[in-house]
């Protein structure tokens, strides 16, 4: 993620401001009890803190995003378990972004909600994706001017993907495409810790060709155009 990022400033037309009680997040769940600890250790105030709709913004909304929710998080802690936002994702119909305040710093995540291609009363959430950690009266960049709140929905989640979309691409295909980098990155994480410790020199060499393997597939993966991924 490009550290000079600014967060997103919301429109005030567009507050909402209601304080939503944690436990309608984990009640009913097949792990409360241990969701209610997360809530309880790490979750201070929960604020259902902006609406991004027609009627505040002036645009239309579209079927698959029929308006944005933005989630205000007061966390007790540094970082937040992803299991709490899967709680208030799972919980919540619509497009959701979270705006997580942890003492003096905030920052945005959200992961890409679609409804499921089976089921289409059933929502598919993806891996989350989020801005750096910066202070929390940083200067915030203006909502991208879009026409539909589709349109809307996908600048302000593309902001926050570290790697270019590619012309033509949707959002669903960036975003897959994206949780194929992170893998990889993780892969070539393992890989490096592996031949830090590796003693014996051809275990060592064959390490470092699956290193160069995977990160010529990630280059591959963040090229703007696939076909450079041939030459």
């Amino acid at each position: 993620m490009d550290a000079a990022q600014k967060l997103f400033a919301w429109p005030k037309q567009a507050h909402f401001g209601r304080v939503l009680n944690k436990e309608r997040f984990y009640a009913g769940a097949r792990n409360n009890r241990k969701l209610k600890q997360l809530f309880t250790e790490q979750v201070s105030r929960m604020t259902w803190q902006y609406k991004l709709a027609t009627e505040t913004l002036n645009i239309p909304s579209t079927p698959e995003v029929p308006e944005i929710e933005v989630i205000q998080i007061e966390a007790k802690t540094a970082e937040l378990d992803e299991a709490i936002l899967q709680a208030i994702d799972r919980a919540i119909p619509n497009p959701t972004i979270h705006e997580i305040h942890s003492d003096d710093r905030t920052c945005q995540m959200a992961a890409f909600k679609r409804p499921s291609e089976a089921d289409k009363s059933a929502k598919v959430i993806s891996h989350y994706v989020s801005t750096s950690w910066q202070p929390r009266k940083s200067d915030r960049s203006p909502l991208p001017v879009t026409l539909n709140l589709s349109k809307l929905y996908s600048a302000i989640f593309r902001g926050m993907i570290d790697i270019p979309d590619r012309e033509g691409e949707s959002l669903k295909l960036h975003v897959e495409r994206h949780a194929e980098v992170l893998a990889a990155r993780r892969e070539a994480e393992r890989i490096a810790k592996k031949m830090n410790t590796e003693k014996q020199f051809n275990r060592k060499v064959d390490l470092n060709g699956q290193l160069r393997k995977i990160n010529e597939q990630i280059q591959a993966l963040t090229r703007t155009k696939p076909q450079e991924a041939d030459g």
